[in-house]
């Protein structure tokens, strides 16, 4: 269905995401009419006196039947408008109109209760709401009916949604919302139920009773009417303490889906993951310490996975990927896509962005980085109260407050009692495994003690048995312990200390590495140079004539597969480690790394240019999971002096770091300017013009001009080019800081920049960038016909980013003359963003979406909306975005009456230089200045100035902390429903 029309809130209608402008008043007055009446004949004298009121003109009749004409041809062949001898019908697929879409899913979600999916199609359809139905013609005679209809049926859905969250234990703010549901709608006696059962279950017996007793007080005082059975019922249940109202714990049935568990069974370890977890309730750090093969990560894997099925918010951090210890913070940032700030380490941006946040990280494989590894957890679980570890380490931490849980070998069992009847758990695994290895095996009775013998030798090390299993493919097991026996001592008899077990390991490494023919061992060396996962494509690439080596190696449990769906494998920890240390100091380990880095710069270029057309989210989606590669690739171009190279990489991926709010490759950036020779570079101005945006974007504004102005200074010394980036850079900058001129002189320099590259892409970006500047200096006309220019451009490349900037600045140019139009343009922009992934231009459009809806009385949503974009804001460390939202918050909060509130924003906002920040039409400089001096009427001069002092007084994490906070308060009075 490519046409949808929209009158869950304003009136809209869009063609596949593209707005459909409907024109003016009468024909969108049109349009809401017949949807009201779906499938229902109006008749012509009903719908010219809806139209133009008691007293139609002569030509009314006409008038009608050309708006219905013109109608027909902008809803395309989906929507049939038929005419009839008295009037019109609109006849539409359900899927057509939300209305009707939502009408469904809340019959499915009441038909199927309990089933997950109809009630997360509810809750889905329910965010399609962004204000009461039908918007402005709400309250029109011949659409009130329809409109209170489908208001009431949201207020339905919304009930049942808040039984679904009772039902599944409910959250932090489940109380609050229905705290604020019923002082709106106090005559709902289930949402007074609802709350008094939220409370009850928070251990908040009293609170919940007076809950009930104010209902009967309201209802005797206002109506002359007893409280319902029903809620007399619950009183008297709460207070009986009756078992019957305490909640029923039932079984997740939603998939995990930002955490996926390993494709094998987990054996043997139901014991450790009971008292793991049992540690995790009294201590936020848990480390599991063991030998390298004995199976930490794949317990700290299975309880991350159990822990995200319950609605922990879970991520896991790989630390064997990195190099160089001092990238720890940095690799756990970017995990949890928190971006550094301008000024502060690493280390404290998490420490303020994380803050009270509920929040499960697994550092997995800390031994090789251990003292940046503890010193990272210590802190953040001293500094975070809701955070927590779980780290895995061939040694504790050692830092405060951390339980080791020691994890032990698998469990082998007596070789002389051992029988099918009861295997021991390292039994299983290594049967499991062989018959993995060969299908259709089964262990003899004689066969059993012997494996058992085997497990016991192996020292019950998950890793060494898989090893061992694989060889059952060509060898019995008495066979296997004669030929590991041979090898130097590897088994040998004694104790069995961690450093043996270890030792061992190693060696049973090493015999499996020497029982590889020559190519699958080159293969295998090759492969430690990958950080993370990888594909068959670069094995090929980098690692050159594998022939079927690859899968021989899986088949080995060599090698891993992560994802089988779009094959991915990787190389378990200590088996890369061996293998980087047998190709450690041979000539082809540079040459390995050398082509390394040649296939991974290679992908970011073609990812680079991809990200330019239909094909974006793919390609941004592939350097998601190449990204830990092109981090190491840079390094190693940094560390082996290749300037192309680090330069050549940062220029390719900058537009993704951009979009994903990952200012990381700024980083990069700098250190690939800083190296010897970069200057002279051609790729060096491009590369310079990205850490300029980055200054930009964190609030460096000096640093953005110095560097912006050197990069186009190197591009005119080198004959080469910026892209447009410097003078895109340059441009955003200069109007932060108020010069508008030198901000529209440097914007041109970028739309000519553009417009020589010949890429439409680059167009699309730079009409949007200059049609946004000539709608905030006053000129939305012009501003308009420069957006239909980033509109046809956009829409030859088809990049959704493009369509997204395109359908901004659309939205923006109408915001003054035709409001439903541009909100629609606007959402638009949102949704092309979020296909593509592109957080920085979602979040940039829902700022003005939020701020619309404010002004046409939306309050509660719009402050849910910001809270949002503050925080992407503020984890992606976007100072500039973050102050223009907090710009339009001062209004929302001035407009409802919260002056104190307001005056602490105008204090930080004037602060941090951004009270006059742009975009920022002429006209919003007098509203500001009015307002202002409104406040200092309203709070009088002491407290206005005490309250603008606090906020210019604050840090940047207290002021985001202090709007943060005031948004939550704010969004519960204000909620609708």
């Amino acid at each position: 269905m490519t046409i949808l029309v929209r009158v869950l809130g304003s009136l809209s209608v869009e063609r596949s995401g593209v707005p459909v402008v409907l024109g003016g008043s009468k024909p969108r007055l049109l349009v809401a009419l017949l949807v009201a009446h779906v499938g229902k004949v109006l008749t012509a004298d009903r719908l010219c006196d809806a139209l133009w009121g008691d007293e139609p003109p002569p030509t009314a009749a006409s008038s009608l039947q050309s708006h219905v004409s013109r109608l027909r041809s902008k809803l395309g062949p989906e929507i049939t408008i038929e005419a009839h001898a008295r009037g019109y019908r609109l006849l539409a697929p359900i899927e057509a109109i939300d209305a009707t879409r939502f009408a469904r899913a809340v019959d499915i979600a009441t038909e199927n209760a309990d089933s997950p999916s109809a009630l997360e199609t509810l809750r889905e359809t329910l965010s399609w709401w962004n204000g009461p139905a039908f918007g402005e013609f709400g309250t029109h005679e011949y659409i009130h009916a329809e409109a209170v209809r489908l208001d009431e049926l949201r207020l339905a859905a919304t009930e049942r949604l808040i039984e679904a969250r009772l039902d599944s234990g409910g959250d932090e703010t489940l109380i609050g919302d229905l705290g604020a549901l019923v002082v709106l709608h106090p005559l709902r006696e289930r949402l007074w139920r609802q709350l008094m059962l939220a409370l009850y279950r928070a251990g908040r017996q009293t609170e919940a009773l007076r809950r009930g007793a104010e209902l009967s007080a309201f209802l005797r005082e206002n109506m002359g009417l007893d409280p319902p059975e029903l809620v007399r019922d619950l009183e008297r249940r709460i207070l009986e303490d009756d078992p019957s109202l305490h909640l029923v714990t039932r079984p997740s049935s939603q998939p995990v889906d930002a955490l996926v568990d390993a494709p094998t069974r987990l054996i043997g370890r139901d014991h450790d993951l009971a008292l793991v977890s049992s540690l995790m309730r009294n201590a936020r750090l848990v480390t599991l310490v063991g030998p390298g093969g004995v199976g930490k990560t794949r317990i700290a894997r299975r309880i991350a996975v159990l822990e995200s099925e319950s609605g922990e918010a879970v991520t896991m951090v790989d630390l064997a990927v990195l190099r160089d210890p001092a990238s720890v913070p940095a690799a756990v940032a970017t995990a949890l896509h928190v971006q550094p700030r301008q000024q502060g380490s690493v280390e404290e941006t998490l420490e303020v962005v994380l803050g009270e946040r509920r929040i499960l990280v697994v550092l997995d494989n800390c031994e090789h980085v251990i003292e940046a590894a503890a010193a990272l957890a210590s802190r953040l679980t001293s500094a975070c109260r809701a955070f927590r570890i779980i780290a895995t380490s061939r040694e504790p931490l050692g830092v405060p407050g951390e339980a080791v849980y020691s994890v032990k070998p698998l469990e082998t069992g007596d070789a002389s009692d051992v029988t099918d009847t009861g295997l021991p758990p390292a039994v299983q695994l290594f049967c499991e495994r062989a018959a993995a290895a060969r299908p259709g095996f089964t262990a003899t009775a004689a066969e059993l003690p012997v494996i058992a013998q085997l497990c016991r030798r192996l020292d019950g090390l998950p890793l060494a048995i898989e090893l061992a299993a694989v060889r059952m493919r060509s060898l019995p097991p008495r066979t296997i312990i004669e030929r590991l026996e041979k090898g130097s001592g590897l088994l040998d008899a004694g104790p069995r200390h961690p450093e043996q077990r270890h030792r061992n390991l190693e060696r049973l490494v090493a015999w499996s590495f020497d029982l590889l023919p020559a190519q699958e061992q080159l293969l295998f060396a090759r492969l430690s140079v990958f950080a993370g996962t990888f594909d068959l494509t670069a094995v090929d690439g980098v690692c050159i004539d594998t022939g079927d080596s690859l899968f021989s190696l899986v088949d080995k449990s060599m090698v891993q597969v992560t994802d089988y769906n779009e094959p991915r494998y990787q190389l378990l920890e200590t088996l890369r480690q061996y293998g980087s240390a047998a190709l450690e100091g041979s000539a082809d380990a540079k040459r390995t790394a050398d082509r390394h880095l040649t296939w991974f710069s290679r992908l970011a270029q073609q990812a680079g240019d991809g990200m330019s057309g239909e094909s974006e989210r793919r390609w941004s989606d592939r350097i998601d999971r190449d990204f830990a590669n092109l981090r190491a690739a840079h390094a190693h171009a940094v560390a082996s002096g290749n300037v192309g190279a680090a330069l050549g990489l940062v220029a390719a991926v900058r537009e993704y770091g951009f979009r994903r709010i990952s200012y990381e490759i700024s980083s990069w950036s700098q250190i690939a300017c800083d190296m010897p020779g970069a200057s002279t570079h051609e790729s060096y101005p491009v590369a310079l013009a990205t850490v300029a945006y980055g200054h930009y974007v964190r609030g460096d504004l000096e640093g953005a001009v110095a560097s912006g102005r050197e990069a186009v200074a190197a591009a005119d010394r080198l004959g080469a080019s910026t892209n447009g980036l410097a003078e895109r850079a340059l441009g955003n900058t200069y109007f932060y800081l108020g010069q508008t001129d030198e901000a529209l002189r440097w914007m041109d320099r970028m739309v000519e920049a553009a417009e020589t590259s010949g890429s439409d892409a680059q167009k699309a970006h730079a009409y949007y960038m200059r049609s946004v500047a000539e709608t905030s200096v006053g000129d939305p006309d012009g501003g308009g016909l420069l957006a239909q220019r980033s509109q046809r451009a956009a829409l030859a490349c088809m990049s959704p980013t493009a369509l997204a900037q395109a359908s901004y600045a659309l939205g923006l140019a109408l915001e003054s003359t035709d409001l439903a139009a541009s909100q629609a343009y606007l959402l638009a922009s949102a949704e092309h963003a979020a296909a593509a992934a592109n957080r920085w231009v979602e979040a940039f459009a829902r700022t003005e979406v939020w701020w619309l809806q404010a002004r046409i009385g939306n309050v509660a949503d719009a402050l849910k909306g910001f809270e949002d974009v503050i925080e992407t804001w503020y984890r992606g460390g976007d100072w500039a975005n973050q102050w223009l939202s907090v710009r339009h918050l001062f209004g929302i909060l001035q407009q409802v009456g919260d002056h104190e509130a307001a005056a602490v924003l105008h204090g930080g906002l004037t602060a941090a230089g951004a009270a006059a920040a742009l975009p920022f039409e002429p006209a919003d400089a007098a509203r500001l200045e009015a307002a202002v001096e409104m406040l200092r009427l309203q709070l009088g001069d002491e407290d206005f100035s005490r309250a603008f002092s606090r906020g210019a007084a604050m840090s940047d994490h207290a002021f985001v902390s202090y709007v943060l906070d005031h948004i939550r308060a704010r969004a519960q009075v204000h909620t609708e429903y």
